[in-house]
């Protein structure tokens, strides 16, 4: 990870605030998807901060959700100082053991901890942002703690060799199952795209949390699609990863560095085909589906995501109907 030793001009505030931008959408996803590879409620250490016994998979989920916010923060204030917020990401990897996932993400706090810790501002010069950096910085030390006992935990109870899910040569057949992971990858997309329209429309407060409640539906249906692949015998999958002969799974694009829209009227027009191509998909995965908890489960994110469509469509009519609107 680049890092920046000393913050004096606006440029240098951008530049280090992207870095860090391009750093939090990665583990956000990155921390989630090591989550949903181990197994609910078999793995719990001691949190060293809530000083709770945790389930380590529901934890990590936690954390990953908090890197999401640290995304829109400084989005948000990246857009504020008149820059660009720049949505590509760092490298997204899985290993195939448990721990190693989790070390991966200790060793990744700790090196972001000190992107944000070790660089010098001249005094006076950005004391908000400084303030939020080191706010945020706070948060990677406390998930590099509970990282780190979950680490420990695991070596203590004998748990080292215990590896991450497979998908099972039955599920990578069923056509139900392989549309899943397309419905879920547009999930995945749709709540980053969403979430740099809120960034870009931080200022309009009505528009902007509309977007968010719809960024957020979208981040509990991959949630929720990525619980429901364990239990139809699959894992929720990197897009664009290579595999190598260790089995470790290792990606640079694993999500869209690119969302089209970059004002009120194209980004409003851009999210309507984007939902109705997800409805679209869901429907179908809903016909093949028996009866049950998970077809159930599905027809609750079909049924909201129409609600997005009819929100979307009406946000744009509205704003064409207002001449200078922007």
């Amino acid at each position: 990870m680049e890092k920046l030793k000393t913050v004096k001009t606006q440029p240098d505030a951008l530049r280090l605030l992207n870095i860090a931008l391009e750093h939090e959408w990665a583990v956000s996803f990155e921390y989630t998807i090591h989550a949903y590879s181990m197994p609910k409620g078999e793995f719990f250490y001691d949190d060293p901060v809530m000083k709770l016994k945790t389930d380590a998979r529901a934890q990590t989920i936690q954390i990953g959700i908090d890197e999401m916010y640290h995304a829109l923060q400084l989005g948000i204030v990246i857009t504020q100082l008149g820059g660009t917020p720049s949505f590509k990401t760092d490298k997204v990897i899985r290993y195939p053991k448990i721990i190693e996932n989790l070390r991966r993400d200790k060793m990744t706090e700790d090196l972001v901890t000190d992107l944000y810790q070790s660089a010098e501002w001249e005094e006076g010069a950005f004391p908000k942002i400084q303030n939020m950096v080191l706010n945020i910085s706070y948060d990677e030390v406390r998930h590099s703690r509970q990282f780190e006992t979950m680490i420990r935990t695991m070596e203590e109870e004998g748990s080292t060799e215990a590896l991450c899910f497979k998908e099972t040569p039955d599920a990578a057949a069923r056509e139900d199952v392989r549309l899943l992971h397309d419905i879920t990858r547009m999930e995945n997309e749709l709540m980053h795209r969403y979430l740099k329209y809120v960034i870009l429309f931080s200022e309009h407060q009505d528009l902007s949390q509309r977007l968010f409640k719809n960024s957020i539906n979208h981040m509990r249906h991959w949630d929720k699609n990525s619980g429901i692949l364990v239990k139809l015998g699959s894992v929720i999958q990197i897009e664009n990863a290579v595999r190598d002969t260790d089995g470790v799974e290792k990606s640079t694009d694993p999500m869209p560095s690119f969302y089209p829209g970059e004002d009120r009227l194209s980004a409003l027009e851009t999210l309507i085909p984007a939902e109705e191509k997800l409805i679209a998909a869901y429907e179908r995965l809903l016909n093949l589906l028996p009866p049950g908890e998970i077809r159930d489960q599905i027809g609750l994110h079909l049924g909201l995501n129409r609600e997005h469509l009819f929100t979307q469509e009406w946000l744009l009519t509205n704003a064409r109907k207002i001449k200078g609107l922007r």
